[in-house]
């Protein structure tokens, strides 16, 4: 969770994060289901990226961890 969450908000994140996951399903860039899923950053917050829904996707853990904190237009195939 970012530094910028206060610590009150977490509920808030939570109830974003759920909106991720009912929204995608699966990962958004293999199309796993099934396994660690991580809400990721489109646009990491290091690089201007928001707390958005527009910012946000799933992606399964192996995706994410390949990724780290770059950022890519296209999936990772």
């Amino acid at each position: 969770m970012s530094r910028s969450w206060k610590e009150d908000s977490r509920k808030g994140w939570r109830r974003i994060r759920e909106r991720v996951i009912a929204r995608d399903q699966c990962c958004q860039a293999c199309g796993q289901s099934e396994g660690a899923m991580h809400v990721d950053h489109i646009l990491p917050k290091r690089l201007g990226g928001s707390d958005m829904m527009e910012n946000l996707q799933l992606l399964c853990q192996n995706c994410n961890l390949r990724k780290g904190g770059r950022f890519f237009e296209h999936a990772l195939t």
